[in-house]
């Protein structure tokens, strides 16, 4: 017996002997033997024919035919999403796809996972070939992107006079911005001389410099259709451009070459014009925006800068030396009031003294010269006290004043010094307390100056 080799779950005989194996295998065996030569052996390969036989579930199958032959065919639904035309029966299209076995019956297939009408191939060929021709030179590169102007005030749109395109684009600008003038430059946007027009007409518009920004636009349709705006003349254009450009060609799903050349690509040509016009509501709803938060800034402002004041204005009256003078000049009226309420009340005891002499004297009727003596003894010595006493409050007096005057502050100030302030109001009281640089106030007799530190001096420079 030959040599059986175990492979995909299954006992099947070597090839080389397939020849010369007398050992009948079964049908599955068979299904599942040619199920791993014509998948291991058969590359994934593009394949052209006719669609027939259209059959649609969730996914989609049909058989792929020519004059001789046919083969069936599956579209999984997660690739149908990727197709951008429908498929019917008698289309010509090119399928890549891996072909398969279906061992329950024998029958092979291909899963499908590209799929293009005929010729299409060898557009995406030049559209590659193109994009990556471009890449490499820079068209695409950020850096050269022009920015979009915020307030135009004319725009230029790069698209056929007739159709659904131009007007949307009209009606869309004309709501947003009323006031902004629309020029059109005509151009096909199909065909075969459809690209020199295109770039003709965006020539043109920079030549005759009357527009802020230009919208290069038309509806949706299929590659063959919007392939006049993957020509270089048309990519070639766009970038030396110096009207910035707004690519907007097809749907959201179409992408074409002009769209990484453009300044801006818009998914459709009516978000194009919403793009360049800001409606008005939204510019009035921008300034309102604005407006409120100036206002509530400036109102911050104004009520910090009043608190601000307020606490200055008391801290000035605190500091003020006026104000000083007066606390000192209230403290001299009462010493002043209190030496005149003693000598008052002194004369009046010393009135009350007398008088009871006086009344004792009568009633005891003393003798009249010693009486007599003896008042002018006690009134030598009222006289006495009183100059004493009048002395030392005049002398207590004259040394208050004395006091005050040597504290007062402007007399302290006019015999050369002066008060030295920072930038926070608060007194220097050494050179320790002083920065390099730092902004001073000096307070002197009659005036106040603002001076800067230069540098201070050591104690050996100031000996």
């Amino acid at each position: 017996m030959d040599k059986l080799i175990i492979k995909q779950g299954f006992t099947r005989p070597d090839l080389g002997n397939l020849e010369n194996y007398d050992e009948s295998i079964s049908v599955s065996q068979l299904n599942k033997l040619a199920k791993t030569l014509l998948e291991n052996n058969m590359p994934i390969i593009w394949i052209k024919g006719e669609i027939s036989g259209i059959r649609t579930y969730s996914h989609i199958y049909f058989d792929l035919k020519d004059e001789g032959a046919k083969v069936s065919c599956v579209v999984f639904a997660g690739l149908l999403k990727l197709i951008d035309f429908k498929l019917e029966n008698g289309q010509q299209i090119e399928v890549r796809g891996k072909v398969t076995i279906y061992p329950q019956n024998g029958s092979y297939q291909i899963n499908v996972e590209r799929i293009r009408k005929v010729g299409m191939g060898e557009l995406w060929e030049a559209y590659n070939r193109l994009l990556n021709k471009l890449k490499l030179e820079g068209l695409f590169d950020q850096k050269h992107k022009q920015k979009i102007p915020i307030f135009p005030k004319s725009i230029g749109v790069v698209t056929s006079s007739v159709g659904a395109v131009i007007r949307d684009v009209a009606t869309t600008l004309k709501r947003r911005m009323p006031n902004i003038p629309i020029i059109v430059y005509h151009t096909a946007v199909q065909g075969m001389d459809a690209g020199m027009q295109i770039a003709k007409a965006i020539k043109t518009a920079n030549k005759r410099n009357e527009v802020d920004v230009l919208i290069v636009c038309r509806g949706g349709g299929s590659m063959e259709d919007l392939w006049c705006f993957n020509e270089e003349v048309v990519a070639r254009e766009v970038f030396v451009s110096k009207i910035p450009i707004i690519s907007a060609v097809g749907h959201e799903t179409d992408t074409t070459i002009i769209d990484f050349v453009a300044d801006l690509r818009a998914p459709t040509p009516t978000a194009a014009a919403e793009l360049v016009a800001k409606s008005c509501a939204e510019w009035n709803n921008l300034l309102n925006n604005l407006h409120n938060r100036l206002y509530n800034n400036f109102t911050y402002i104004v009520d910090n800068s009043k608190k601000q004041l307020d606490l200055y204005i008391m801290q000035l009256k605190h500091l003020n030396p006026l104000n000083q003078l007066r606390e000192w000049h209230v403290r001299l009226n009462n010493i002043n009031y209190r030496i005149g309420s003693a000598l008052n009340q002194l004369v009046y005891r010393r009135k009350n003294n007398l008088q009871m002499l006086c009344a004792k004297f009568v009633h005891n009727k003393i003798n009249l010269e010693e009486s007599r003596a003896l008042l002018e003894n006690l009134s030598r010595q009222l006289s006495s006290n009183m100059d004493r006493v009048l002395t030392a409050k005049t002398r207590q007096l004259q040394v208050s004043s004395r006091h005050l005057e040597l504290v007062n502050p402007k007399n302290i100030l006019s015999r050369g010094y002066a008060i030295v302030k920072n930038q926070e109001n608060h007194v220097i009281y050494s050179s320790k307390d002083l920065k390099q640089y730092e902004r001073l106030n000096i307070i002197l007799r009659d005036d106040e100056v603002n001076v800067i530190v230069d540098k201070k001096a050591h104690q050996d420079e100031l000996i």
